[in-house]
């Protein structure tokens, strides 16, 4: 993980709204802005395809949950961690205990993004 130095304290949630969310991504990781972008143009694509807002509501979702994950830098190591111990653990008890807290911080996450 990339991440620029907004300091030891955490980024306010933005407003889930393309612009704000695009902010934020590139305050906490440049190189996810690259993807956040792709993922921008096939979302607004889809949407003009399927004459529905569906892709794009569905993008600023998971962008939001991808920000509530990574705008505290506690939050961020943490999970970085956990990702790292998921990938790479040989012991199966270890890798399902990362992955059920991986599970609880994105259940946190998505609270914080109904908010």
């Amino acid at each position: 993980m990339t991440t620029s130095p907004i300091s030891d304290a955490a980024l306010p949630m933005p407003p889930l709204t393309e612009a704000a969310l695009r902010v934020a991504v590139n305050r906490i990781d440049l190189a996810a802005a690259v993807e956040f972008e792709q993922e921008f143009r096939q979302a607004w694509q889809e949407a003009i395809q399927t004459d529905s807002t569906t892709p794009m509501h569905l993008f600023i979702r998971r962008w939001g949950i991808w920000v509530a994950l990574r705008r505290t830098p506690e939050r961020a190591a943490r999970l970085h961690e956990l990702e790292t111990v998921s990938g790479t653990s040989e012991d199966r008890t270890v890798r399902r205990a990362a992955s059920a807290e991986i599970g609880q911080m994105i259940a946190e996450a998505e609270r914080e993004v109904a908010a």
